[in-house]
């Protein structure tokens, strides 16, 4: 269960950085104006994400893919050794099954949102200000604060764009690391990637509505 609220409370967050903008300005601030934004369109779609799984991917389609950097988090993911050791096609084919995989896995939990206030602490920037930190802090119905960190890095396209998101000290991008570089070491990977693209077809099937009864038979 907290697996799922945190899921969810990522993606509300999440959707917070989906901005355009200069150097100049503060992360921390867009971040606040946007969540308040994405926030009540969610409240008022609850119904229709929890009804359509395509409703609720166009969404992050919409707000978080463009303001991710997800080639970036790619080549982390997979490591410097594995992103030089792959041909072009595979980092594409890793990166469109990776965002695959960031869609299925949350999209599930917008509908959970219930109004849970967000705020955020001042950025934090690196001594170069082309990196910075924005800490959020997000207080469940019920439980303890669960606190957020969004690792943003500035790019040459003028744009704060998030490179990682630590929930209650846990790097996802880390994470996903792990996983993914231990599978390439046991099966290689063009297996790997077979196994992703299999995982995110089964996720999309599982989303879809079947008129079929349980119990009929073919």
């Amino acid at each position: 269960m907290k697996r799922i609220v945190n899921q969810m409370l990522t993606i509300i967050a999440i959707f917070g950085i989906s901005f355009t903008a200069t150097a100049k300005v503060d992360p921390k601030v867009h971040l606040e104006e946007v969540t308040q934004q994405i926030s009540g369109e969610i409240l008022a779609n609850k119904e229709k994400i929890k009804a359509d799984a395509d409703y609720a991917k166009g969404l992050i389609e919409t707000y978080l893919l463009p303001e991710v950097d997800t080639e970036y988090m790619a080549k982390r993911i997979l490591g410097r050794e594995y992103w030089e050791q792959s041909t072009e096609e595979q980092r594409e084919t890793f990166i469109q099954e990776f965002i695959g995989l960031l869609l299925n896995s949350y999209a599930k939990g917008l509908a959970n949102y219930d109004g849970q206030p967000i705020t955020y602490e001042e950025t934090q920037y690196s001594t170069s200000g082309n990196t910075a930190n924005v800490r959020s802090v997000i207080v469940p119905q019920e439980g303890e604060p669960i606190l957020i960190d969004y690792r943003l890095k500035y790019g040459s396209d003028d744009k704060w764009l998030v490179t990682d998101v630590i929930i209650e000290g846990v790097s996802m991008a880390k994470s996903y690391a792990t996983q993914y570089r231990e599978r390439i070491a046991q099966v290689g990977i063009e297996a790997t990637l077979k196994e992703l693209a299999e995982e995110n077809k089964k996720a999309k099937k599982a989303t879809e509505i079947s008129d079929e009864k349980p119990n009929e038979k073919s």
